[in-house]
C-alpha cells in the first residue's frame, strides 16, 4: 500500500452507498468506495473524496518562461515548474504520458508543501510558479493554496493546462492566475472524443474566454498532428474564433508533433505544415503567431505593432529584450505593447 497525506477534496457531493460525485471537471465522475476518479488523482475513501496529488509531485524544475510557452508575460524570466501525476484527458499523442497517465498513488512522488514551494522559487531566483507538465487543474486545492501564498510573497502564477474544469472551481482560481497557456488540442469535438477521449472542446473554449475576460494573460497552443488537426480550414476556424471571442493580439503557438505514446506510428509533422499554419493565422488577422518544436533554431521575434521595431528577439530559449521598456512601451515610438511584466 502507498501511504499519502490525506487532504479532503473540494467540489464533490456524497451519494448513497458511500459513493461520491466529483464536480471538479466536466467528466463528473461517480466514484465507488476505494476507487479513483478518471484523472487518477482523486480517491473515494469510505465516502469521502481525497485529493491525492496535494503536496505530492513527479516533476519540479526551474524553466525559461518561454518553455511553457509564455512569450508576452515576463519575457526572459525563469519560472519554478511543478508537475503532479494524472490527467483528466488521455490523449493518444501525450508527450508527458509517463506522469500524466499514472496514478497519484504511485511510488517515488516528491513531497512539497506550499511553503517549500516558496523556498524553491527564491532559491532558483524565479519570478513565478508554473503549474504544468501533467494536468495541473486536477491538483486544484494545492494550486489555490500555493497560488495565494505566491501572491502574498510577490510571485506570479502561471497555469499551463488543457483547460478542462468546471465553471465554479475556475472562478476560485481566476484571481490568483496571472498568465495561462491553454492547450487547444484541436478545433474539432470529434478529435477530442476520439484522440483525447473526452468531448470537452466547448467547455475548454468557454474557460479560455473566461480567463481572458477576467484579465488573465492568455496564450494558446495547438500541437499540429498530420492528418488529424492540421487542415487549413480548421486552422482558419480556430484563428477566427480567437479574434472573435478574445483578441487578434492573443499569442498563438503552433507546435510540431513528434511520435509519442499511442501515436508512434504517426510521422513527425512536416515543417512546412507548421509554417503554413502560421501563415494562415496571420492572414486571418492574428498579430502574434509563433512556432514550436521545429528542428532548427526557431526565430520567434515580437515586433512593435506600430513602428515594427524588435521588442523581444527569441532564438529557441535565448531571449533578448530589445526595444521593450519596463513600462511595456516600445522604446522607439512609445506605443504601449501587448506585454505584461
Amino acid at each position: 500500500m502507498i501511504y499519502v497525506t490525506l487532504f479532503e477534496a473540494d467540489f464533490y457531493e456524497k451519494l448513497e452507498g458511500k459513493k461520491v460525485h466529483c464536480l471538479l471537471c466536466p467528466r463528473s465522475c461517480i466514484i465507488e468506495p476505494d476507487k479513483l476518479g478518471n484523472c487518477q488523482a482523486r480517491k473515494n475513501l469510505d465516502g469521502t473524496l481525497y485529493a491525492l496529488d496535494f503536496n505530492r509531485f513527479t516533476s519540479v524544475d526551474d524553466d525559461p518562461i518561454e518553455k511553457k510557452p509564455i512569450y508576452h508575460y515576463k519575457p526572459g524570466s525563469r519560472t519554478m515548474s511543478f508537475g503532479t501525476a494524472g490527467c483528466n484527458l488521455h490523449c493518444d499523442m501525450c508527450q508527458n504520458w509517463s506522469i500524466s497517465q499514472i496514478s497519484a498513488e504511485s511510488k517515488n512522488l516528491i513531497n512539497i508543501t506550499s511553503e517549500h514551494a516558496m523556498d524553491l522559487v527564491r532559491k532558483h531566483n524565479c519570478d513565478t510558479l508554473a503549474y504544468t507538465y501533467n494536468e495541473p487543474l486536477i491538483n486544484f486545492e494545492w494550486i489555490r493554496e500555493t497560488g495565494t501564498l505566491a501572491h502574498e510573497n510577490g510571485f506570479g502564477n502561471i497555469l499551463v493546462s488543457n483547460g478542462l474544469i468546471n465553471a465554479k472551481p475556475l472562478e476560485e482560481l481566476i484571481t490568483i492566475i496571472d498568465a495561462a497557456n491553454i492547450d487547444i488540442k484541436s478545433f474539432s469535438e470529434d478529435f477530442y472524443r476520439d484522440i483525447a477521449h473526452f468531448p470537452g472542446l466547448e467547455q475548454i473554449k468557454k474557460n479560455a474566454r473566461v480567463l481572458y475576460e477576467n484579465g488573465v494573460h492568455v496564450e494558446l497552443t495547438m500541437l499540429l498532428i498530420p492528418n488529424h488537426n492540421d487542415d487549413d480550414d480548421e486552422i482558419r476556424q480556430f484563428s477566427r474564433w480567437v479574434i472573435e471571442v478574445m483578441s487578434d493580439r492573443v499569442p498563438i503557438h503552433f507546435s510540431r508533433f513528434y511520435p509519442h505514446y499511442k501515436m508512434q506510428h504517426v510521422p513527425p509533422t512536416p515543417v512546412e505544415t507548421v509554417l503554413n499554419a502560421k501563415k494562415i493565422a496571420e492572414e486571418v488577422g492574428l498579430k502574434y503567431v509563433f512556432t514550436g518544436n521545429l528542428p532548427y533554431s526557431e526565430i520567434n521575434t515580437t515586433y512593435c505593432q506600430n513602428c515594427k521595431a524588435i521588442l523581444v528577439e527569441r532564438v529557441h530559449y535565448n531571449v533578448k529584450i530589445k526595444h521593450l521598456g519596463k513600462d511595456c512601451k516600445c522604446r522607439k515610438c512609445n506605443t504601449i505593447s501587448d506585454f505584461r511584466v
